[in-house]
């Protein structure tokens, strides 16, 4: 009985059968979930990417890489369909200490106040070089989005979160900004 309960409180973060992509919240005890038959690290917010219309989850985590200022790495991933063998889509932001403040704030303050008529793109500074990365708002059937895109050579790549997805992001990269910030106390 008690290895059956041991069992069950170890396996249950690995299943997470109650994650909710509508959930607003970040939940750090989260060590992975399963979302249909694939399983992603931690507590994901989902995204739309746009080209392909696929649904992709984001994993957040503090590095410290050589050569590079500590940072909160932000990774979007897109499922590849079967028989893919390279990726189509997907990213990475590195955002140092400041870069990780101002883009919480950014997206803290995209989600309270209320979008313009006209349609801006908020550049996001990364600790990547020619790294090109901005913020759009995006209204669908009077709903609100965030969208991020990153520009590159060949194509522009937008990925699309809701509102409660971009606020369980937000918890997200706070907890590793705090990771981050320990740190470097040390």
């Amino acid at each position: 009985m008690i290895g059956y309960l041991l069992l069950c409180m170890i396996s249950a973060p690995l299943f997470a059968d109650d994650w909710d992509p509508n959930d607003d919240t970040f939940d750090p005890n989260l060590q992975s979930v399963v979302i249909g038959d694939r399983s992603w690290i931690g507590d994901p917010s989902a995204f739309v990417h746009t080209e392909s219309s696929r649904t992709g989850y984001t994993y957040v985590n503090a590095t410290n890489y050589a050569g590079m200022d500590p940072a909160v790495q932000i990774s979007l991933m897109v499922p590849l369909k079967p028989g893919e063998t390279v990726p189509s889509a997907g990213g990475m932001l590195m955002l140092d200490k400041s870069q990780t403040e101002a883009f919480v704030k950014a997206l803290t303050d995209k989600i309270t106040t209320p979008p313009t008529d006209k349609q801006q793109r908020w550049p996001i500074k990364t600790s990547l070089k020619g790294a090109d990365w901005a913020l759009t708002y995006q209204a669908v059937e009077e709903q609100r989005f965030l969208q991020w895109e990153n520009k590159t050579k060949d194509k522009v790549g937008t990925y699309r979160f809701t509102i409660n997805a971009t606020k369980k992001l937000i918890g997200a990269i706070q907890h590793s900004l705090g990771k981050l910030e320990a740190k470097s106390d040390q």
